[in-house]
């Protein structure tokens, strides 16, 4: 039986799911929970490769049996996704479970699978091949797609989530929002090229040759091995502990006096806005306080959230170094970096959005002194 370039391909993507899944779980104390999900996944992805070869390159009948189970990995994949995400950016104690309810339409198709093995091989192929099986193909189909689309919107919305938590208690942007992002267009992409082939194939009856059911079982796999890759070089991917505020937590008005005189301090003397990763927790600490108790008092009384709080200092303390003509020796962004910034573009972010407009507009605008 000849192999083509595609099976070689396919042949590769199984042997690199199996090392990427044993690799993950390798990495000590980096996103434990959420690479273990990560590692289930890639392992789907190598039954779901394996599965597309079988299927067209076995002759045995059996093989199209088989293809029914294999099926159930889609049902999958959307919950995984949504589970993975939330682990990864979410240190939830106890660790984030899925209830049993996410697994159902998985357990209804193997339902379905196990009444497949009612028929004796033969006539279940003969039901296959006559086209008597295409509404279930169709139902099935339909789930899946169904599944996913979901699934995206869960993960969207737990994304947005972290985005404003990250606002609320970092004082810098994280990478993994960037990563996050990808992958929810990747997704989002790849449910409406499936939704076009789908709508396509069932309704107008004219099917594409390169974008259809067949092609998705292919690209899941590819799209899951690019996540596991980037785990694998981006270990320390941070994550916030997720812990719902207190309604209930208000300060008093000698406390609100006593807090703001000891952030004066620590933010003018000990200008601990410098420090690039400075947290919300890592400062109400300092300030022998809860982070709900600082994070109130910004927005209650400062009218601001703690990111656009610490980075007004940072770009307060910029234009100090300006005036000072240390723009003259030293770059922009090793000023901006000196005063905390972790990135040249969170710095140009901020800088506009304070300013009005860029730092080397700024500069040419002969406001400095």
């Amino acid at each position: 039986m000849a192999f083509n370039i595609t099976d070689i391909v396919l042949l590769l993507g199984i042997s690199q799911g199996l090392f990427l899944s044993v690799s993950l779980r390798l990495i000590h104390n980096r996103n434990k929970s959420a690479n273990v999900i990560l590692s289930l996944l890639l392992l789907i992805a190598v039954v779901m490769l394996f599965g597309r070869i079988a299927a067209f390159r076995v002759p045995e009948e059996w093989v199209w049996r088989f293809g029914v189970f294999i099926d159930t990995t889609i049902f999958l994949f959307g919950p995984w996704i949504y589970l993975y995400v939330r682990r990864l950016i979410f240190n939830e104690t106890p660790t984030f479970q899925l209830a049993i309810w996410h697994y159902a339409p998985a357990f209804l198709h193997l339902a379905y699978y196990v009444w497949s093995l009612s028929f004796p091989i033969k006539e279940f192929n003969e039901l296959y091949f006559s086209g008597k099986l295409n509404l279930l193909f169709f139902i099935v189909e339909t789930a899946g797609l169904v599944s996913l689309s979901f699934y995206w919107i869960k993960t969207f919305i737990v994304v947005r989530k972290y985005a404003k938590m990250e606002k609320t208690a970092l004082s810098f942007r994280q990478n993994v929002l960037v990563y996050l992002n990808v992958l929810l267009f990747t997704l989002a992409l790849f449910s409406l090229l499936w939704s076009i082939s789908f709508l396509s194939t069932h309704f107008l009856k004219r099917p594409f040759r390169y974008i259809n059911y067949v092609t998705m079982w292919i690209s899941t796999p590819l799209f899951i091995y690019g996540i596991g890759y980037f785990s694998l070089r981006q270990p320390a991917i941070f994550r916030i502990s997720f812990k719902p505020k207190s309604e209930n937590d208000r300060l008093k008005p000698e406390e609100i006096k006593k807090l703001q005189k000891r952030l004066h301090y620590f933010m003018e003397e000990e200008k601990v806005y410098v420090q690039p990763d400075l947290t919300l927790k890592g400062l109400a600490d300092k300030l022998d306080t809860s982070p709900n108790n600082l994070s109130w008092l910004l927005n209650q009384v400062y009218q601001k959230s703690f990111y656009t709080y610490i980075n007004t200092y940072r770009i307060d303390e910029f234009l100090k170094k300006i005036a000072r003509k240390e723009h003259s020796t030293q770059t922009l962004l090793a000023l901006a970096l000196d005063v905390g910034f972790n990135s040249k573009s969170t710095f140009n972010r901020v800088f506009k959005s304070v300013l009005g407009t860029t730092p080397k507009e700024y500069l040419k605008s002969g406001q400095v002194a």
